[in-house]
């Protein structure tokens, strides 16, 4: 999936909303499929979206320092 800007004049594929696309929402495969959304809908997209996903921390490869000092306390 592929967020692209809109290079030719389409309307907003949003229910109700008549303004023109800024954004296409592209997505490969066999049969490519492309969703024109104008920049005020697609902020209140993302505004929902981030209501039902909440990003994760990226987990690190290396050990907290609390940890490493628990286990040597264990021992």
């Amino acid at each position: 999936m592929k967020v692209e800007k809109c290079r030719h004049t389409v309307k907003c594929d949003a229910d109700g909303c008549k303004n023109l696309a800024d954004y296409y929402i592209t997505t490969r495969g066999f049969i490519k499929n492309e969703f024109a959304f104008c920049e005020a809908c697609l902020k209140e997209l993302y505004a929902e979206l981030a209501k039902l996903f909440v990003p994760r921390a990226i987990e690190s490869h290396f050990k907290p320092d609390r940890v490493v000092k628990r286990r040597k306390n264990e021992k």
